[in-house]
């Protein structure tokens, strides 16, 4: 055999290989930037954005709501699968309060939460989940936090939420979206999120929860300032 041959040989299945390779790439990079086709709805107006890693990030206006909406791959997970967070965000000016955030089933690697910035830990109120860490700002937030609480309290019981934060800029849930597929990540430690699906009535719940901390936060604030 030639040498032309030899290479003709073995050139053909790596160019089969690397067509299949970019192939797979435009179909997982379609998939990832439609993930949030389906929110836009809820929204008034809005942009359309993607990230380095072609998931979208949804931001604009819902009702009286001002929006972000993300999603976040975290590969940074210790004896679990990565996982895929959709993170909500809404822009509320919070003056009476300073910041606090509650971490669900912390691992000590979620790059993505407000705990590890703030110093002051709360003691866990009992109608709370038991894996899960409070921390503020300061002292103030614990006094709010009695007040707060049966709301926390049913937000925190979906296991799907990962945290949820407050600051005197807004609040936010981080809620799971989907898990990576076992085989590619044990084999070429790859995340692949077969079942990613962030419906319309996902984010409407996140909302809801958003809405309902919202207002115990408000109502918290006025009583604070009655006494």
């Amino acid at each position: 055999m030639s040498l032309v041959s030899t290479i003709a040989l073995f050139s053909l299945p790596l160019g089969l290989l690397c067509w299949i390779g970019l192939r797979d790439r435009r179909i997982l990079r379609a998939r990832r930037r439609n993930l949030l086709d389906d929110c836009a709805r809820l929204f008034d107006r809005y942009a359309l954005t993607y990230a380095g890693d072609d998931f979208p990030v949804l931001s604009g206006r819902s009702g009286a709501r001002n929006v972000d909406v993300r999603l976040i791959s975290d590969t940074m997970t210790i004896r679990r699968l990565p996982q895929l967070w959709l993170q909500v965000t809404v822009l509320q000016r919070l003056p009476g309060v300073t910041a606090l955030a509650i971490l669900v089933r912390p691992s000590g690697y979620e790059f993505y939460s407000l705990t590890s910035g703030l110093d002051h830990v709360i003691e866990t109120p009992a109608t709370f989940p038991r894996e899960l860490i409070i921390r503020a700002k300061d002292r103030k937030m614990a006094g709010f936090l009695p007040k707060m609480a049966p709301t926390l309290a049913r937000i925190l019981s979906d296991e799907r939420v990962k945290e949820v934060a407050i600051t005197s800029n807004g609040l936010r849930i981080i809620r799971q979206a989907s898990e990576g597929r076992r085989g590619d990540y044990l084999l070429l430690r790859q995340a692949v999120f077969d079942d990613a699906s962030v419906s319309a009535a996902d984010l409407e719940q996140v909302f809801r929860d958003i809405d309902a901390l919202s207002e115990s936060i408000v109502r918290t604030e006025k009583e604070e300032a009655s006494t």
